[in-house]
């Protein structure tokens, strides 16, 4: 059967002919033309890559203020229903006797120094339920568990500098070893009451990696006035990993705003 006269054979033939006619027949690009689509390429990129950039320092602000918020939130509602605030929170230290966790940042163990609690203010913690908290082992990231031991009065904690007091707005004239900082992990009793999970802080960058860094959102209690224990510890505020507030933070976001 033939269409318009033409075998079958013949047609097919004469189609990939064509076909192939066609294609050695299309112009490529000069050398120029290249140069041009390069160019443009290079200009878009230029772009591009500083907004990307802009817009994970963005993210990473806008989250960390977000959970900051929201934890802060958390604690409060949890005295609020159990008259007390959550055990169990992470102490930072492989020991009770001052040895640092080795993945703090750099950042938050220039902002904190070590506190050793005393007769007082150990009561001034347990008196608002906190009587334990998660010792380390000496390299733990942010992910591995911890050993919940008792506090004792001369268990080791970490604690604000005075300088970063200040720098948080907590105190005009700070005072070393007023304020106790904690981690928020997954054995605090927070997690499975008021929050599902403990949040991991959003990596700013690769050497924030949560796998190599340890990255849990910080509780700050006050447990002296300066002078005196206090009769109840009293919850100042949540810190991101490297010790900055929900000020810190919200200022970072506006800052690379306004610069783009």
């Amino acid at each position: 059967m033939t269409i318009l006269g033409i075998m079958p054979e013949k047609r097919d033939v004469a189609m990939r002919t064509s076909f192939f006619k066609t294609l050695n027949g299309r112009r490529a690009f000069t050398l120029i033309e290249l140069i041009v689509v390069l160019t443009i390429l290079v200009g878009l990129a230029g772009v591009l890559i500083p907004t990307l950039t802009n817009m994970v320092g963005r993210t990473n602000r806008s989250t960390t203020a977000i959970n900051i918020s929201e934890i802060a939130g958390a604690i409060q509602r949890f005295e609020s229903i159990y008259i007390s605030y959550p055990d169990n929170f992470d102490s930072l230290m492989v020991d009770a006797a001052g040895d640092d966790l080795n993945t703090l940042s750099g950042t938050l163990s220039s902002v904190t120094a070590d506190v050793t609690l005393d007769a007082d203010t150990l009561a001034a913690l347990n008196a608002v339920g906190i009587a334990n908290v998660g010792l380390h082992t000496e390299d733990s990231n942010t992910f591995a568990l911890t050993t919940i031991t008792a506090l004792t009065n001369t268990t080791v904690l970490k604690g604000l500098t005075a300088a970063q007091q200040q720098a948080l707005g907590l105190e005009t004239t700070g005072v070393a070893g007023k304020y106790i900082v904690l981690g928020i992990g997954t054995q605090s009793e927070l997690t499975g009451t008021i929050m599902a999970d403990a949040p991991v802080h959003f990596p700013r960058d690769a050497a924030s990696n949560p796998d190599t860094v340890y990255s849990r959102f910080l509780a700050v209690f006050q447990i002296t006035d300066g002078t005196d224990a206090l009769t109840r510890a009293k919850f100042a505020g949540v810190l991101s990993p490297e010790g900055s507030g929900l000020s810190s933070q919200l200022g970072g976001y506006f800052s690379i705003s306004a610069n783009e």
